[in-house]
């Protein structure tokens, strides 16, 4: 009887403490329906002076970038005018390149500069530090010291004034100011965080006037990265491939076009004028006899636009090459791929396809292939030349590949978005989704092997509109500077 006495007020008590609770809950549901109902109220009363505020703001940044901009325009002024005393009483102008590849974009006119006596052009070679990891005083691997001494040798086999940025052995950096005395500098990449802090713009003396050559030809809809990062806004020349690229800056750019220069694109002039041929690619079948693919992937699969498709079709890319003993392959992926895990911590578990370890083995599969090689170099002119066909879902390429005259095939997925200049010359590609394996099939089978390519009076005619220039473009960027410091 105790028990159940004590039971029932047990129930007694619990019934008592959540009919307390409830009228609580809905004592405080009913006051924050009210101080919803205050607070709309108040949006809407202040709702005309929020947009003030907000245009207000808006007025504010756009008068800070243009004070921004008066000042570069300034400092340019000076500088060009103090060099073209210079330039006048004979003073040689030293002009620095800063490359991380063997990207080559400024070979050619490198070598133009260094036949007149009153330029001294230096390239200063410093590895590639992906995505801001600070390679530089951390150190680096195997790997990067490896392709940072063949990109050495590369430089130094043809005759280029090279010297390395960076000492990998004692971990220090040349000291641009001091030992080179820069009267120009050019940057052929925008991303500071590539670079070390002692190479940014920002860190650098306001004497200095920087150039700018794009390492590719943009095509993504990136604006902000594309235009208006510190290069773009304290460069005295940025030397653009096409009208449409300096009409995309008169649109996004703080500084609109006024820094802009239309020159074709320097990077191809080896395709253009036969000098890849200097540099042969080592195919396995060296006779031909093998139709030749090269598969690039982009290593974007989860950054901002993500063009990569490599996450859905990296084991499809495999087995087809090892099942097709006839066909030869060159995987190209985009140099940061291998060290995604780095870029994505999220994908460094023991099962993922993507961490290190596996990726290390990844690429070890297609070397062993023995239909195919694995190529990260930036000398590719010759790759390209010597290939029969491109897959791809790699911007960059949707312009460069072209100079090859070959077809090529686009992977798509739905994140994929292009500037305007992107949106024409996607039209010169074969475009399939990066997961339907039976029309890449039939793309390889139809247009590589049996020669099907209906596609290429079209290719030819955006090449010929849009990319074939008058003059060589190296030779204008040489003739344009000269100009100025004249």
């Amino acid at each position: 009887m105790f028990n159940l006495f004590n039971k029932l007020l047990n129930r007694s008590n619990s019934y008592k403490f959540y009919k307390s609770n409830y009228e609580l809950l809905k004592k405080q549901l009913a006051e924050s329906e009210s101080q919803k109902k205050e607070l709309k109220q108040i949006i809407d009363q202040n709702s005309e002076e929020l947009k003030s505020f907000q245009e207000t703001q808006n007025d504010l940044q756009i008068k800070y970038n243009d004070i921004k901009n008066e000042i570069n325009v300034f400092r340019i002024l000076q500088n060009i005018s103090s060099l073209r005393k210079d330039f006048k009483n004979g003073k040689i102008i030293n002009i620095i390149f800063i490359i991380n590849f063997r990207l080559t974009v400024a070979d050619k006119l490198i070598k133009i500069l260094e036949k007149d006596p009153q330029f001294n052009p230096t390239i200063v070679l410093i590895p590639f530090d992906t995505y801001g990891l600070n390679i530089f005083a951390k150190g680096l691997n195997k790997h990067q010291l490896t392709e940072y001494e063949e990109n050495y040798q590369y430089f130094l086999e043809r005759g280029f004034n090279v010297v390395k940025g960076h000492d990998s052995n004692l971990k220090t950096l040349i000291d641009l100011e001091l030992e080179l005395e820069p009267d120009i500098i050019f940057y052929s990449s925008p991303w500071e965080t590539a670079l070390p802090a002692e190479f940014q713009i920002k860190n650098l003396p306001e004497n200095i006037l920087f150039c700018y050559i794009p390492y590719g030809i943009h095509s993504s809809h990136m604006v902000d990265n594309q235009f208006n990062q510190e290069l773009h806004k304290k460069a005295w020349k940025i030397f653009y491939p096409t009208q449409i690229h300096k009409l995309l800056a008169i649109k996004h750019a703080d500084r609109g076009s006024c820094n802009v220069v239309v020159t074709g694109y320097p990077k191809m002039d080896p395709l253009l004028d036969g000098t890849h041929t200097e540099n042969p690619y080592p195919w396995v079948d060296s006779t031909h006899e093998k139709k030749r693919i090269i598969w690039a992937p982009h290593h974007s699969i989860e950054f901002g636009i993500s063009f990569s498709t490599f996450h859905e079709n990296y084991q499809f890319f495999y087995d087809y090459a090892k099942n097709h003993p006839e066909i030869e392959w060159v995987f190209k992926p985009h140099p940061v791929l291998r060290n995604y895990h780095l870029l994505n911590p999220a994908v460094s578990s023991e099962d993922s396809p993507f961490n290190r370890e596996k990726m290390e083995e990844y690429y070890d599969s297609w070397n062993e292939l023995p239909n195919a090689t694995v190529y990260e170099g930036g000398d590719y002119f010759n790759l390209f030349a010597t290939s029969d066909a491109m897959i791809t879902d790699s911007s960059s390429f949707l312009s460069e590949y072209l100079y090859s005259g070959h077809p090529g095939m686009f992977l798509t997925n739905n994140d994929q978005k292009f500037n305007e200049y992107g949106e024409i010359i996607i039209d010169a590609w074969y475009q399939i989704e990066g997961t339907d394996f039976d029309e890449i099939e039939n793309f390889i089978s139809n247009v590589v092997i049996q020669g099907e390519d209906p596609l290429k009076s079209i290719r030819e005619d955006i090449f010929q509109r849009y990319l074939k220039t008058n003059g060589n473009p190296s030779e204008i960027i040489y003739n344009h500077i000269k100009n100025c410091l004249k």
